[in-house]
C-alpha cells in the first residue's frame, strides 16, 4: 500500500460517475480528485499547479512520479473516479477506475481557499473489477508460472468448493506452513500437554533471519509460547518460528501435517526451520542444494544436522539477487485445498472453551498485506501468507457477519521470475468483497 499524508478508512457507499458531470457541476473538491486521475501516466508533470506547497514540501515531485508511474505501469491511465464518502466539503474517498480494470481506493483533502490546491492523498492497493468469483479464477490462468485458487464454505462435514482453479497442484507456499506449526501447537495444548503461559528462554541456536523482530532480542529472554505463536502468525517472525519448531519437535509438526489434511505431506520431509532454508538457498555455488536433493529423506535429516547446522547464521545470505531459488525443490508444499483444510482443522480446533482457543485470535491480528478489509461484511478475519522470490500464498480464514465459515487461498509460483505480488492483493481484495 502506497500511503501519502493523510490515511483514513474506507467506508463504499453509493456514487456516481464524476467523469459523467458536467465540470461546472463539479465541486472544487471533485474537480481535484478528476486531477489527480489524470496523473497516472507515464510522464506526469505540473505538480505546482494541484498541490499546495507545503504538501509538496512533505512529498516531492520525484516521489509522487514515482508512485504516479508506477501504478500506469501496472494499471494503464485511470479513466474515471466516483465519490464514495464525504466527509466534508475539503475532503472525501474516492474510487479510481483504471482501463486495466482495476480500481484503487483513494482520501483527497483539498485548501478552502481557492485555488483548492490538494493537502492531502491516500492511494490504496488495486482491486480487481472482476465480478464473480468465476472470473477471479480466469483471471489467473493468464499469469506467468503457476497458479491455484480455492474459495470454500466450511461446515462440519469439511469444506465445500464454490470456485477453485487448479486446486490440489502442490505448490511452494513460503511462509504459510507455519500454520502447520500452529496445528502441533494447538493439538498439544488441547491434550493439555502444554499451555500458552509456558516460559522458554530463546535459545541462540534458534536464531534466525528476518522477517520478525526476535532475532535481535538477547539470548536467553524469557518468552511465552502465545509470545511466539503470536511473533509467528502476525508478523511472520522466523526466530519465533524456529523455537516453536524446536519445541515441539520437527517429526510431530511432519505427522500432524498429515492429520489436518495435507494430502502429500512427504513433499515437505524433512520439515524444514527457516534458517536450514536460508542456508540452503544462500550458498552462491548451489553445491548444498544440490547436495541435499540428491539425498532420501533420512540422508537429509543427517545433512541438516551436521553440514547445514555447522554454517554460521551471518554467512546465509538467500536471494542476494532477488531471484528465485529452488522453488519447485526446496521449499514448503502444499496445494490450496490442503491450506483449506488445516485452517478448516484449525478453526474446529479453536474453539470456544478449548484450551487452544486464544490462538483463534492469534490468526486475527493481521488481516494481510495493508488490504481494506470490510468489518461490515466479515465478523472473523484469519490470515496467513508467505512469499519469497517467485513464490506467493494468500490463506483466509473467514465468518461472515450471518455466521457461515470460509476459507480461501491463492498461490502463485514462478521458478523463473520474481512475482507482481500487488496483482494478487488486487484479487484477493475484490474476493473479500464477493464471497457469498
Amino acid at each position: 500500500m502506497i500511503k501519502i499524508i493523510r490515511v483514513s478508512l474506507l467506508l463504499v457507499v453509493g456514487f456516481s460517475l464524476a467523469s459523467a458531470q458536467n465540470e461546472k457541476s463539479q465541486t472544487p473538491l471533485e474537480r481535484r480528485a478528476a486531477d489527480v486521475c489524470t496523473l497516472f501516466q507515464a510522464v506526469p508533470a505540473s505538480y505546482e499547479k494541484l498541490f499546495a506547497p507545503e504538501f509538496l514540501t512533505q512529498v516531492p515531485p520525484a516521489q509522487l512520479t514515482s508512485i504516479f508511474t508506477q501504478y500506469f505501469s501496472q494499471l494503464g491511465r485511470c479513466s474515471a473516479t466516483k465519490t464514495t464518502t464525504r466527509q466534508s466539503e475539503t475532503a472525501a474517498s474516492f474510487e479510481l477506475a483504471f482501463e486495466k480494470g482495476f480500481t484503487v481506493p483513494a482520501n483527497v483533502s483539498v485548501s478552502a481557499i481557492v485555488p483548492n490546491l490538494i493537502d492531502g492523498l491516500w492511494l490504496g492497493n488495486p482491486t480487481s473489477s472482476s465480478g464473480s468469483l468465476g472470473d477471479l479464477a480466469n483471471e489467473l490462468k493468464g499469469w506467468r508460472g503457476e497458479t491455484s485458487f480455492l474459495v470454500a464454505r466450511l461446515n462440519d462435514q469439511g469444506i465445500t468448493p464454490i470456485v477453485s482453479q487448479n486446486a490440489d497442484r502442490e505448490l511452494a507456499i513460503g511462509s504459510a506452513f507455519k500454520l502447520f506449526i500452529l496445528s502441533e501447537l494447538t493439538k498439544e495444548l488441547n491434550a493439555n500437554q502444554r499451555k500458552l503461559s509456558d516460559v522458554v528462554m530463546l535459545d541462540e541456536g534458534g536464531f534466525s533471519l528476518p522477517s520478525g523482530t526476535l532475532q535481535t532480542w538477547p539470548p536467553g529472554s524469557p518468552v511465552t509460547l502465545h509470545t511466539l505463536a503470536t511473533f509467528m502468525i502476525s508478523i511472520s517472525d522466523n526466530t519465533a518460528t524456529d523455537h516453536l519448531l524446536k519445541i515441539l519437535g520437527r517429526e510431530r509438526v511432519e505427522s500432524v501435517t498429515s492429520e489436518v489434511g495435507h494430502s502429500k505431506p512427504e513433499l515437505s520431509k524433512p520439515f524444514l526451520s527457516t534458517l536450514e532454508m536460508f542456508k540452503l538457498k544462500g550458498d552462491s555455488t548451489h553445491s548444498l542444494a544440490e547436495q541435499y536433493l540428491a539425498l532420501d529423506v533420512n540422508g537429509r535429516r543427517k545433512f541438516l544436522a551436521g553440514q547445514i547446522a555447522a554454517i554460521k547464521r551471518e554467512e546465509a545470505k538467500p536471494y542476494s539477487d532477488g531471484k528465485p531459488a529452488y522453488v519447485d525443490r526446496i521449499e514448503w508444499f502444499a496445494s490450496v485445498t490442503d491450506l483449506c483444510r488445516v485452517m478448516d482443522w484449525l478453526r474446529r480446533n479453536t474453539d470456544t472453551g478449548k484450551s487452544a482457543a486464544a490462538l483463534r485470535d492469534v490468526l486475527a491480528i493481521n488481516p494481510g498485506s495493508g488490504l481494506n478489509v470490510s468489518r461490515q461484511r466479515w465478523s472473523y478475519i484469519g490470515y496467513k501468507g508467505g512469499s519469497e522470490p517467485g513464490v506467493l500464498n494468500m490463506t483466509y480464514l473467514l465468518r461472515s457477519n450471518a455466521g457461515q465459515w470460509y476459507a480461501m487461498s491463492i498461490s502463485w509460483n514462478d521458478k523463473e521470475a520474481a512475482l507482481d505480488n500487488a496483482k494478487v492483493f488486487a484479487l484477493v481484495q475484490r474476493a473479500l468483497q464477493i464471497i457469498e
